[in-house]
């Protein structure tokens, strides 16, 4: 993508892309607007050949010295109502809109958005990359990302290159997007740990560590090798840690994610419909490898770490089989009774680890990882709950409404404790097949977590779309990702 910035409109063969707010005549720059519209911006509105309409997006055309011009307008509403979310909604229908009609070439006017130039700016940078990006490169067809192909400037008076910036930094959620959409055959614990140390090899302030499988078995990762056991393609677990020199000298942020390459069960073996798509399980870490890209790109004063849990879930003579009791690497033993309740054994030793070598501030675990919770809440709204009061969670609530993602406080108590201590013969059991999964998946983690303050997020719902959003086309979504990032940004972790 070009970018360029100037002060005023310059003629030339690019579309020029307007906000229409309903009281039009109140912005600050009508003028100039009615002047490039030849005067008629009003009656063109009336004629219902532009909308104002929040979201909808209207063409017309002017003649600018002797020249046809194309004009885009995306309707923005009640300029009162508008937030920075609605106006990266707008931006990101206008791109669609754009990618349809292949305009690749535009003039943006910020300043008709009738919002902050800067937070404009910031959508664009963001919503540019998001909104009509897919994965490319496993077919025969010569295609190139939109975005690839943008040539946009930015028309305001105002410095908004910071602002842009911030955005595409964030925008490159994609990255996320690509690694859980890309094929198992392709993307398995090792060559997943291989891209992440490609993906931060030149970042500053970055250091990283990949274990194996012979060390995760040597140094006690019991439930995280017994899970990847049955692979060709053995277990990984990667840590990055990323410190700004400006950081607090208090403990790090960390963030866990649940990396299950491809799931097709174990021995508890999934159906020929519900192991279709089980690429996706990985979708934990690949968010959170999104967020460490956004802090890192963005240098935020903070200290962070990853851990990331990598395995494959598949089925040979060796492979962990219900009835198996195995030693976590806390010491905690555990009675498989489904196979198939693989994440929540990866991040029992995930969340120990981090927990134990870290000493984290607060922790948070990011993972595809019930049924259930799509039950309870639907493919709308991302799961959460943690082992802290409801307050603890307030800046978080505050962040996804910011963000729009959409979250859910769901409970775990002594009931749910008691029900993860009922095997006969180990210290835990990691599935009961009884009402209530997700949050008996939710109190097993926690039963690692070493009282750490922690979140823990199930994103089985939320990981995907299966339609377009002005955020993302059909599949993956990096679910969380600017959620995280704003709660970072927002310095609330600390308070």
């Amino acid at each position: 993508m070009k970018i360029k910035f100037e002060e005023k409109y310059i003629a030339d063969d690019s579309a020029i892309v307007i906000g229409l707010p309903e009281n039009i005549k109140e912005l600050k720059n009508f003028d100039e607007l009615d002047t490039l519209l030849n005067g008629l911006t009003e009656e063109i509105i009336s004629a219902n050949v532009l909308s104002d309409t929040f979201g909808k997006v209207t063409t017309t055309g002017v003649t600018i010295q002797r020249q046809y011009r194309k004009v885009i307008a995306v309707g923005l509403g009640d300029s009162s109502e508008l937030t920075a979310l609605k106006v990266q909604k707008a931006v990101g229908k206008l791109f669609q809109f754009m990618d349809g009609e292949k305009d690749s070439q535009a003039q943006f006017i910020l300043d008709t958005f009738a919002f902050e130039p800067k937070e404009v700016a910031d959508a664009i940078g963001m919503m540019s990359a998001v909104s009509n990006h897919v994965l490319m490169g496993y077919d025969t067809a010569d295609k190139k990302q939109f975005r690839d192909e943008l040539d946009v400037t930015l028309i305001t008076k105002e410095d908004v290159k910071a602002g842009y910036d911030h955005g595409a930094a964030l925008g490159n959620i994609i990255l996320a997007r690509d690694f859980a959409t890309m094929p198992p055959n392709l993307l398995y614990p090792e060559s997943f740990a291989d891209e992440v140390a490609v993906q931060f090899k030149e970042r500053p302030y970055i250091k990283g560590e990949v274990k194996d499988f012979d060390t995760l078995v040597q140094e006690g990762f019991g439930l995280l090798a017994a899970v990847g056991k049955a692979s060709v393609r053995k277990p990984r677990l990667v840590t990055i840690e990323y410190k700004h020199p400006d950081a607090r000298d208090d403990a790090p942020i960390a963030l866990v994610g649940k990396g299950i390459t491809y799931d097709s069960g174990g021995y508890s073996l999934k159906t020929r419909t519900g192991m279709r798509s089980m690429k996706y399980d990985m979708s934990g870490a690949a968010n959170v490898v999104g967020m460490m890209d956004a802090i890192s790109k963005l240098e935020l004063p903070v200290h962070v770490v990853a851990v990331l849990a990598l395995a494959e879930n598949m089925v040979d003579g060796n492979g962990m089989r219900p009835d198996d009791v195995y030693q976590s690497l806390s010491g905690k033993t555990v009675e498989v009774s489904n196979t198939d309740a693989e994440g929540r054994l990866v991040l029992a030793d995930a969340v120990y680890y981090a927990s134990t070598t870290y000493n984290p501030k607060i922790m948070m675990d990011f993972a595809t990882l019930t049924g259930a919770v799509i039950q309870a809440i639907g493919t709308d709204r991302t799961g959460v709950f943690t082992n802290q009061g409801r307050k603890f969670i307030n800046n978080l609530l505050i962040s996804s409404k910011v963000t729009g993602e959409d979250i859910w406080h769901l409970p775990i108590s002594e009931l749910e404790d008691d029900r993860v201590k009922q095997s006969d013969i180990a210290d835990l059991i990691n599935a009961d097949f009884k009402p209530g999964g997700a949050s008996f998946a939710a109190a097993f983690i926690n039963q690692f977590t070493e009282e750490t303050p922690w979140v823990h997020f199930d994103i089985a719902g939320t990981s995907n779309t299966s339609s377009t959003t002005p955020f993302a086309k059909k599949g993956s979504t990096g679910v969380m990702i600017r959620t995280i990032v704003d709660l970072i940004e927002s310095g609330t972790l600390y308070e």
